[in-house]
């Protein structure tokens, strides 16, 4: 199973303007890195809770179906699932039509369970699922205390800027950022 991400999220669950609030910051001159940092300590806490924030397109890759026509989905929480294409051992597409498959939330996290024919000879990584995930699409959608979780990466990261560039962090995660996403964090078995 391999996903990739094909539309990334349109906003960040914080603005710039929030950070510059929670660091007192009144200038502008760091604002690129600001914005860069923001976006890392989002994909972070994603990562740190196995939940994508703001609404995002992604597809997950798989080798094929369970016996009675099941894929869990490792993204969460899902709002959508946009497409399914089968491929066979030449390279063939077959779209699945929308008709054919449902996804449903059940105790492993959220299935995709396809009630129309199944191509038995799937290629390897043969299987696209295009799903839409994200707790909404603007910063008001994400609980209160995941922003508060950013907020913390970004004040610490960006204490620590000198030493080590957002694009290689996290370096060190703050104090108090493990216990703020701790209710969001989903768990696999």
């Amino acid at each position: 199973m391999t996903i990739a991400l094909i539309t990334p999220p349109a906003s960040e669950p914080v603005t710039l303007i929030d950070v510059k609030a929670h660091l007192r910051i009144d200038h502008d001159h760091e604002d690129a890195l600001l914005l860069e940092t923001i976006k890392a300590a989002r994909q972070y806490t994603e990562l740190s809770c196995g939940q994508k924030l703001i609404t995002q397109t992604w597809r997950q890759y798989e080798s094929g179906f369970s016996i009675d026509g099941a894929v869990v989905l490792k993204l969460s929480p899902v709002q959508n699932v946009l497409s399914v294409t089968m491929f066979d051992r030449d390279g063939n597409p077959s779209a699945l039509p929308t008709e054919d498959f449902q996804f449903l939330r059940e105790d492993i996290g959220t299935v995709l369970k396809v009630t129309g024919a199944l191509n038995s000879t799937l290629a390897d990584n043969g299987l696209e699922i295009d799903v839409v995930a994200g707790m909404g699409d603007f910063g008001v959608d994400v609980a209160d205390t995941l922003k508060r979780a950013i907020l913390l990466l970004v004040a610490h990261w960006y204490e620590f800027r000198g030493a080590i560039p957002p694009s290689q962090q996290p370096v060190s995660v703050p104090p108090g950022f493990d216990a703020l996403i701790q209710p969001y964090r989903r768990v696999n078995l």
